[in-house]
């Protein structure tokens, strides 16, 4: 697995860009909270806005990247917690993505899956690196209808289907305890701007800077819409698998 200099610096970008939503990792994390153990792995930590949101919960915290810039800014957010470790990783290379012996209960791999051409080694590394019992949260993007220019730009191979992603969560091993679909109100604003209008550039840059206040305030609302009436549809895909 390679990422281009440009993407990386482009990512970086974005993941400055959607640290203005906070709320929203945070309503992430809520889908996945009855899962959450205390010995976890955050595969694929990004610049750590997750981890922002695990490390006073957990007893244990593995952060895990493939791109430099990401591993810098997590070394520099991290490296002063005793309890948590900043780690390169390539999901992909099983001498790399060995961490067995760290007796794991939880693994988050948030927005990564898609981006990797073979996704079910990676669920095979989880699977692997799993004690028993524990669980991998996997959000992933939904509705191959919906690929377009910014999954291109994004470096997406696909989005994914309920029953492809719990046939491939299935076929490594784990029970899927739950899947469900989240963010409904984007599917419509995603739709026009990748399939319509084909803007070239991720999600996160198609929306105004001076929106994002806006959109993390309205969030809270969302979550509560769809915790009501649970979405027949959404942006993203969150599901839940469980190692026996």
């Amino acid at each position: 697995m390679t990422l281009p200099e440009s993407f990386e610096a482009v990512h970086l970008e974005a993941q400055e860009r959607m640290g203005k939503l906070g709320y929203y990792y945070q309503w992430i994390l809520n889908n996945f909270s009855p899962y959450v153990g205390s010995r976890i792995w955050d595969a694929g930590a990004g610049v750590g806005h997750v981890a922002g949101n695990l490390v006073d919960k957990a007893e244990y915290l593995l952060l895990t990247e493939y791109g430099q810039e990401n591993l810098k800014q997590l070394h520099h957010l991290f490296d002063h917690s005793q309890h948590v470790e900043v780690s390169f990783c390539d999901l992909l290379d099983e001498a790399s993505a060995d961490f067995s012996a760290k007796r794991l209960d939880t693994i988050v791999n948030l927005d990564v899956l898609e981006h990797l051409e073979d996704d079910e080694t990676a669920l095979r590394t989880f699977y692997r690196n799993l004690r028993s019992g524990g669980h991998v949260l996997v959000k992933v993007p939904a509705h191959p209808f919906l690929f377009g220019s910014m999954d291109h730009a994004s470096l997406h191979f696909r989005r994914y289907t309920r029953t492809v992603l719990a046939a491939k969560l299935e076929r490594v091993g784990f029970t899927v305890e739950r899947i469900r679909y989240m963010n409904m109100a984007a599917v419509v604003p995603y739709f026009i701007k990748g399939r319509i209008l084909k803007r070239q550039g991720n999600f996160s840059r198609s929306v105004n800077s001076s929106r994002l206040g806006f959109y993390n305030r309205l969030m809270p609302w969302l979550e509560r819409m769809e915790k009501a009436v649970p979405p027949m549809f959404g942006l993203s895909l969150i599901a839940v698998g469980r190692k026996a």
